[in-house]
């Protein structure tokens, strides 16, 4: 029994780490997939193996994996959209407020943002991205929308 436990979770564990490590693989579906079947493993073990203490430990699982997925994705690019949406929001209620500024605690990265201008319908909106990484600074462009629905969405 015990070596059946380390067995799965060496598995896990190194199916947490190439998540986190290849380009290819889709890093949320491993993630919720695998804290899903830890859940579930855990609620079999503890229940002695009835069907309901495996689904609550399936469905502990599949929300602590939701947590680790928001965590994860918190990179650069997570921070800029966040703050450019805002910006874009408050810039429709006041036309002066044109920049705001982002900054990634976990990697130390910041950036301006600023509205370049206007165009387009749907309302589109021209977005410059001056991102400090370290002591070095560059300059980025994209372009966000107003769909129908009213929202504003990033377009890369």
């Amino acid at each position: 029994m015990k070596n059946n436990f380390r067995i799965i979770a060496l598995v896990l564990f190194f199916s947490f780490l190439t998540s986190c490590s290849s380009m290819n693989i889709d890093k949320s579906s491993v993630m919720k997939t695998s804290s899903t079947a830890v859940g579930g493993y855990f609620g079999y073990q503890l229940g002695d193996g009835d069907l309901l203490s495996t689904t609550i430990g399936s469905t502990l699982g599949a929300v602590i994996g939701s947590y680790l997925i928001d965590f994860i994705n918190q990179d650069d690019y997570y921070f800029f959209k966040q703050e450019t949406l805002r910006v874009l929001e408050i810039n429709d209620n006041n036309i002066s407020v044109d920049s705001g500024y982002w900054n990634n605690p976990k990697s130390g990265n910041k950036g301006v943002i600023k509205i370049r201008g206007y165009f387009g319908s749907p309302e589109c909106r021209l977005i410059e991205n001056i991102y400090l990484k370290g002591s070095e600074t560059s300059n980025s462009f994209g372009t966000a929308c107003r769909e129908k629905s009213g929202q504003w969405a990033m377009i890369k």
